[in-house]
């Protein structure tokens, strides 16, 4: 008996061991993995985010000051002759320019002479400035750095000053050449920039602290007014100086900046001169995390206590018929195959030695077999391995063949529809660009050859007779007009190619915004394909008629090639939807599409042209979109198949049948529906697209 209690003991000590030890060990494992996952999660989760803030400003400042700076160059232009009076033209448009002043390069800094001067007057009265603020008090408490802009060519510095407006000041320096190309003169154009978009934008970031810089040090922006205002430098943050000599654009990284550690990015903008920097605590970006191990740590504590409890009170229950188990286990274990074991318990112990007397009873019987049935097994182990190792090749051949199958069908998934979606933009892209092409050969090319003609003419009576020959050739009647003479003529048609020049440069600027925005969604485009595996989206409250327009506006140059009309129905009373842009004008352009290629058809069938319709109406506070065309319709057999995928009845070259799936994927995503309504071949097809109006759509989300 002294025997059965040891072992007893031994087993139940043991077994609370072994059952605490596991316990403990899971918990830390676990909290080990879920505080490296969620740390590693949430860091880059902070990095995504800070890297797509600073650079997301950075394209919006990088593309601001290139237009600034072009502008300044044509404002020192325009104000040094005769088309003074186009200054006032040329920031009527740009609501954040609010003063501009054109300045002589003098032998000395203090007798700086204004050529010319622009100012919104209503910002002034807005913020109640003074007429001297611009002209002398700003630059009194922020000096305007002439030697780094004539040095340098730019320069971005501070204009916030303590009772005045957010600004920041932007110059450029402008050379004056004569008609030989030889520098003359050297100005300066200072600007005033409003900072009242972009501190809104910086105040919407919660998480991290955005300031921005210049490449001095500088603080330009930042949502703390006593920051922005002071006159302190960044030179001494890590940050700013890893910004400084990076040669990358834009980047993350993490540092370390008076005890504390930070998570940081930036990026730079306009060649350098601007930099944005984001950077968010470890203390707060990882709360949640520490918040999390020591709930977690608590909870464990008390499983665990709980836990080592029921052992106890288990291991109690377990030990003494187990240690009459195991004395008997242990006389059996030496030979002798004549004990019994005999427990008064009716559990599964008493069960157990059932059957270990029952073991022991067949035990001596089959113990002379076991050893005839052992070599008879072992060779019919060898065999099975065998053919189990035969099997299992072949498993895996025919897994990595499906394995290579699928791979190859999702590849070629992504690429037709890859292809699908950038088509659009792509196709409107080059539409415009020929059409470019032909407008500068109609219209410019006449118009240089007229200026070429006028320059080549003046320059050959100079060289005959100097400025005299000239002067005496101006007074000669005109050919043209008799009551007129030369110079009148060649005034009045330098005064027309101006004026058309003008309106080309205003129709290049309008088409290269076109190609920016139709690069900018093949971009997007892309971006969406490599990333397949997240679903992301941007929606926001927009103005349903004004992204059809851009649709038209994008489709228009197809359209007008055929020359078939587009009729816009705006009817509804409401039209502000909560939606992603360019998914919607993505599914809007697949549709317009899709009419065109319908109407093609058509044409070719009946020679007659047809036209496209769209029209608007509220039904059941939904907007609803009425795409109605006179193609060649859809036949009844294909109306049930259409949003398939890649069901589609054009060629390969022409339709991968993707379009109206990938659209109606995209209406359904912002709540809506795409549905055909009817279609009457060569008569009309109608598609009608339903989007719940903004104030409904955020109603049900609050619910």
């Amino acid at each position: 008996m002294k025997i059965s209690r040891q072992v007893g003991f031994s087993i139940r000590y043991k077994f609370l061991f072994v059952m605490s030890a596991l316990l403990a060990a899971c918990v830390v494992i676990y909290l080990l993995i879920a505080v490296r996952v969620f740390k590693s999660d949430k860091e880059e989760l902070v990095f995504d985010l800070n890297r797509s803030q600073v650079s997301n400003l950075a394209s919006e400042l990088e593309t601001q000051y290139e237009g600034l700076s072009d502008k300044f160059k044509l404002f020192a232009v325009l104000s040094t002759g005769s088309q003074a009076r186009w200054v006032s033209e040329l920031f009527s448009k740009d609501s954040d320019v609010v003063f501009v002043s054109l300045y002589k390069k003098p032998d000395q800094d203090s007798s700086r002479q204004v050529l010319h001067k622009y100012e919104n007057k209503n910002f002034s009265e807005t913020y109640g400035l003074s007429e001297q603020y611009f002209d002398k008090q700003i630059s009194l408490e922020r000096p305007i750095p002439f030697l780094e802009i004539l040095k340098n060519g730019e320069a971005v510095w501070n204009a916030s000053t303590e009772n005045g407006p957010p600004l920041i000041g932007f110059g450029r320096s402008v050379v004056v050449e004569d008609s030989k190309g030889v520098a003359i003169d050297q100005m300066a154009v200072i600007g005033y920039i409003k900072l009242d978009r972009l501190l809104l934008a910086l105040s919407l970031v919660k998480m991290s602290e955005i300031t921005i810089a210049n490449r001095d040090g500088g603080i330009l922006a930042h949502t703390n007014p006593q920051i922005l205002k002071a006159k302190t430098l960044l030179g001494a943050s890590p940050l700013f100086q890893a910004a400084l000599h990076s040669k990358t654009k834009t980047s993350v990284l993490k540092l370390a900046h008076e005890g504390k550690s930070f998570l940081g990015a930036f990026s730079k903008a306009h060649n350098g001169q601007i930099v944005l920097m984001a950077e968010a605590s470890e203390a707060s970006a990882f709360g949640a995390v520490t918040d999390l191990v020591e709930e977690s740590l608590i909870f464990s504590l008390i499983v665990m206590t709980a836990a080592f409890l029921a052992a106890i009170l288990l291991a109690r229950s377990l030990t003494a018929p187990l240690a009459k188990l195991v004395e008997r286990m242990h006389l059996a274990a030496q030979g002798d195959l004549t004990s019994q074991i005999s427990i008064g318990t009716r559990d599964e112990t008493a069960v157990l030695a059932q059957s270990f007397n029952e073991m022991i009873s067949d035990l001596k019987q089959s113990r002379d077999e076991l050893q005839e049935i052992n070599r008879d097994l072992d060779q019919k182990v060898k065999e099975r391995t065998l053919q189990l190792e035969e099997q299992n090749h072949k498993v895996k051949e025919a897994q990595e063949a499906l394995i290579r199958t699928t791979r190859l069908a999702s590849a070629g998934e992504i690429a037709g529809r890859a292809a699908h979606e950038v088509l659009n933009p792509l196709t409107s892209l080059l539409t415009r660009v020929g059409s470019m092409e032909r407008k500068i050969k109609a219209e410019m090319t006449p118009q240089l050859q007229v200026l070429g003609d006028i320059s080549s003419a003046w320059e050959k009576e100079f060289s005959e007779g100097g400025f005299e020959k000239l002067v005496e050739s101006w007074k000669t009647p005109s050919q043209v007009d008799p009551k007129s003479n030369l110079w009148k003529e060649d005034l009045d048609n330098l005064t027309g190619l101006r004026t058309g020049l003008d309106t080309q440069l205003s129709h290049l600027q309008n088409d290269t915004q076109f190609l920016l925005k139709e690069g900018a969604r093949i971009n997007k485009i892309i971006n969406g394909m490599r990333k397949l595996s997240v679903l992301r989206s941007d929606k926001r409250n927009h103005s349903a008629h004004e992204i059809l327009k851009d649709c038209c506006h994008i489709m228009a140059d197809l359209f007008q090639q055929r020359q078939y009309p587009v009729l816009q129905e705006f009817a509804a009373a409401q039209d502000l939807v909560h939606v992603d842009r360019d998914e919607l004008v993505q599914a809007l352009t697949n549709m317009f599409r899709n009419s065109l290629q319908s109407l093609q058809e058509a044409e070719i069938e009946s020679k007659t042209r047809g036209r496209l319709k769209i029209s608007t109406s509220i039904q059941d506070k939904m907007f609803c979109i009425a795409i109605e065309d006179s193609g060649i319709g859809i036949a009844l057999d294909n109306q049930k198949r259409l949003f398939e995928s890649q069901f589609t009845t054009k060629s390969p070259e022409e339709g991968t049948g993707l379009g109206l799936g990938i659209s109606r994927r995209f209406v359904r995503g912002c709540g809506g529906e795409i549905e055909l309504i009817s279609s009457e071949p060569m008569r009309q097809t109608i598609f009608r697209i339903q989007i719940p109006l903004a104030s409904v759509n955020l109603k049900g989300a609050a619910a």
